[in-house]
């Protein structure tokens, strides 16, 4: 998580001591907090739209710690691609220590969630989303005196589902990674030579898989219930290339990659999360180049070109 500490000179200590402001002691066991949003792409749709009402926090020796929104705050996730990224939670004040989990509390309200693609507007039904909200159970520390800052990653193309039967409306049972700021990298890169004609008129897709040496394989969704050869190569994270101005190369960028080694390939085949390419009658994806290996370093831009 991120700790970026905060060490208040001695002359504005004595000042707030002196004004009868927090002392300390009180300042030392307060730790601030702020949680950000982003996104990685999806196929198809133009607009996801998520409304949340609240977050909350769950200290390890503690009830949980709510912090509600009035009104309440929606987001197109679609706009927090290629590095951008929205405020959900901003310099609040929790307790310093040790915690279990965040939880995104989403807003109940029929049709305040919803997903736009060329077929129209269609709700998006969280399942338990307004009972127990979108909940990352993954330890953190908030420092004493200081700040910690965190992002979550909606990663779209594993969250959606169109339940059959139940056309137009979709079901998202999102799938969440959260990432200390102060401990991720960035990576880019551009299309140097001209694309394969397996690409023409479609876009280039960069899929990231954790580790070196990686050989890439398809999306697997574990949330459908789909059967997958190979579940244990899964990327991280993908993304759609741009094209360039001007007939320029496609360039891509994936943002709040944790430190370490992968793999990163791109195809211009479409992924089917709820279906295994690899398995007939279903069309194996062909990943266009042989996989390069890169190094995130922290704050850092790494490039990979193709």
């Amino acid at each position: 998580m991120r700790m970026r500490y905060v060490i208040p000179a001695a002359a504005l200590t004595a000042l707030l001591g002196g004004c009868g402001g927090e002392d300390s002691a009180s300042t030392q066991s307060s730790s601030t907090l702020n949680l950000s949003l982003t996104d990685a792409p999806v196929t198809g749709a133009t607009k996801v739209w998520l409304q949340f009402t609240g977050v909350e926090v769950k200290p390890v020796n503690g009830s949980a710690q709510s912090f509600p929104f009035s009104p309440a705050k929606g987001f197109d996730l679609l706009t927090l691609q290629n590095g951008n990224s929205a405020t959900l939670l901003g310099d609040t004040s929790v307790p310093a220590g040790e915690y279990e989990w965040i939880r995104l509390m989403v807003d109940p309200a029929a049709g305040s969630s919803y997903l736009v693609d060329a077929n129209g507007q269609h709700p998006l039904r969280i399942p338990s989303g307004s009972e127990s909200g979108l909940k990352l159970i993954r330890g953190f520390t908030m420092p004493a005196g200081g700040r910690a800052d965190f992002t979550v990653d909606f990663v779209l193309h594993k969250s959606i589902i169109a339940p059959p039967g139940q056309a137009p409306n979709l079901l998202m049972k999102p799938v969440l990674r959260i990432v200390d700021n102060i401990q991720v990298g960035t990576l880019a890169g551009s299309f140097t030579t001209a694309l394969p004609a397996a690409c023409t008129g479609k876009v280039p897709v960069v899929y990231l898989y954790q580790g070196g040496g990686i050989v890439p394989d398809d999306i697997y969704n574990p949330i459908d219930g789909s059967a997958d050869t190979n579940p244990a190569v899964d990327p991280l994270v993908t993304a759609n290339a741009t094209a360039g101005v001007s007939g320029g190369p496609y360039t891509y960028r994936i943002a709040f990659v944790p430190v370490g080694t992968y793999t990163v390939s791109f195809t211009c085949d479409a992924d089917d999360p709820a279906v295994d390419e690899n398995v007939p009658p279903a069309v194996p994806i062909n990943f266009v180049t042989y996989p390069q290996p890169v190094t995130i370093a922290v704050g850092q831009t790494t490039t990979a070109n193709f």
